[in-house]
């Protein structure tokens, strides 16, 4: 199935989804020209790469949406806040594609910070210009997570919003085989917890690979995060950080 048709598909699906009218309302807030956004989200029209101008707490943005697509994921982050509506300091972005939820966060206080990972190349150059305003609070890793680390195998396809490590993706796309570095999910948060000392969110958005993730966080890793949101077929997962209860697992 080409990607177009998996969009027509969700596109139709849209209107009987009553959080999409909530969306609704916050893009006539959110957007600078918002009959243009609605026009673009409803029918994939229009010439792109696009500009698109946002108002957000912290003042007017501009950021560039390569395709008809990706004007699904900015509704999605922008406006029907799947990842939440909080504001998370802290924030490590795992799936970072062109940095639209990097940029959300950002924008949501001027002394969050965002470490984002993301392996494609194609994705990387639009999300350094999307985060270019705000270099000084957000880091950039170009890399995968995964469960293990290494070198591993990351199925790629023309949009870029699709693609995930090669065990855990499926879908009949245009995929294409590269090898990209990989970090351990262990590893990343790590990295990040030395530098900031805690996590606020996690929010993991890697085409199938999600669940494994969450499910390889370390135990002595978890009670320094305060959730995770994680993507999960029909939506996102909002997961309060389960610290090690009296009897040694995991509290929901």
């Amino acid at each position: 199935m080409s990607t177009g048709a998996v969009d027509q598909r969700r596109r139709l699906s849209a209107a009987f989804r009553p959080r999409n009218y909530v969306a609704l309302a916050r893009m006539l807030r959110t957007f600078a020209d918002p009959a243009d956004a609605l026009r673009r989200y409803v029918t994939s029209r229009g010439e792109f790469p696009w500009t698109a101008r946002l108002r957000t707490p912290l003042g007017p943005i501009a950021l560039t949406i390569p395709h008809p697509h990706d004007v699904r994921t900015l509704n999605e982050v922008f406006c029907r806040q799947d990842y939440g509506s909080e504001r998370p300091r802290v924030v490590v972005d795992i799936g970072g594609n062109i940095g639209l939820t990097a940029v959300y966060f950002l924008t949501r206080r001027p002394d969050s910070r965002v470490y984002v990972f993301e392996p494609v190349p194609n994705n990387l150059n639009t999300l350094r210009a999307n985060v270019s305003a705000f270099a000084d609070r957000c880091v950039v890793s170009e890399q995968a997570v995964g469960v293990t680390g290494g070198v591993a195998e990351f199925l790629v396809e023309p949009v870029g919003r699709y693609g995930g490590l090669r065990e855990y993706t499926r879908g009949d796309y245009d995929f294409t085989v590269i090898s990209v570095p990989c970090l351990t999910i262990a590893d990343a948060l790590r990295q990040v917890l030395h530098t900031e000392g805690s996590i606020d969110l996690v929010k993991i958005d890697t085409e199938g690979s999600e669940e494994a993730l969450v499910a390889a966080i370390p135990d002595d890793v978890w009670p320094r995060i305060g959730e995770v949101a994680y993507e999960r077929a029909g939506g996102v997962v909002q997961l309060a950080s389960p610290l090690r209860s009296e009897g040694g697992g995991r509290g929901g």
